[in-house]
């Protein structure tokens, strides 16, 4: 099974932190913002001015509403 990745922009405006960005903020707009279940995160690299998820391979949040969601938003790839 593939392992999904995302890179999400933290230069983006609907995220909301005010601190820079480190793991533990990364981590808490993953849960907090993008609803994503601390079960499914494998783990979490910060950049400059954004981070890259790398979710657990599992075949049941494919349908779940958070994947959905993360997989429309404009500023996740």
């Amino acid at each position: 099974m593939h392992e999904r990745e995302f890179m999400v922009d933290a230069n983006n405006p609907d995220l909301e932190f005010f601190c820079e960005l480190d793991d533990s903020c990364a981590q808490s707009i993953c849960e907090n913002e993008l609803e994503i279940p601390q079960d499914y995160i494998k783990k979490i690299e910060c950049y400059d001015a954004a981070f890259k998820i790398y979710l657990k391979p599992s075949r049941t949040y494919y349908r779940d509403d958070w994947y959905v969601n993360l997989t429309r938003l404009d500023y996740v790839s």
